[in-house]
């Protein structure tokens, strides 16, 4: 290994590590692409026969299992769509501005 490659000294002291921000964003998005694929299989009425479905379906059954328990969950949007199929592409998509709207309040300066 070449001189090059070895970080300098002193360098990435004092800041805190992006490993777990890293992780939780891979996790984000891999969530994210599960409960949207969800929806979409449903809206076309495209079953579990198929495998990739069946993993899908597999993946986030038991998201959606909860969200069914509440009093309109279980109702039909369209095709095999649920209430609670949309609950979670939502869920999706608001999380992350919820986190813009107030993820740097707790952090003010003496205020």
């Amino acid at each position: 290994m070449s001189q090059s490659r070895l970080p300098a000294q002193g360098q990435g002291e004092g800041r805190p590590s992006q490993l777990p921000l890293i992780l939780m964003l891979n996790g984000y998005a891999i969530f994210g692409a599960l409960f949207v694929s969800r929806a979409i299989l449903h809206a076309l009425e495209i079953s579990g026969r198929y495998w990739v479905g069946r993993q899908i379906f597999r993946a986030t059954e038991p998201f959606a299992s909860i969200l069914e328990l509440f009093p309109g969950g279980s109702s039909i949007i369209t095709g095999q769509m649920t209430v609670a199929d949309l609950t979670l592409v939502l869920a999706v998509i608001l999380f992350p501005l919820g986190i813009l709207a107030f993820g740097g309040r707790g952090r003010s300066s003496g205020h």
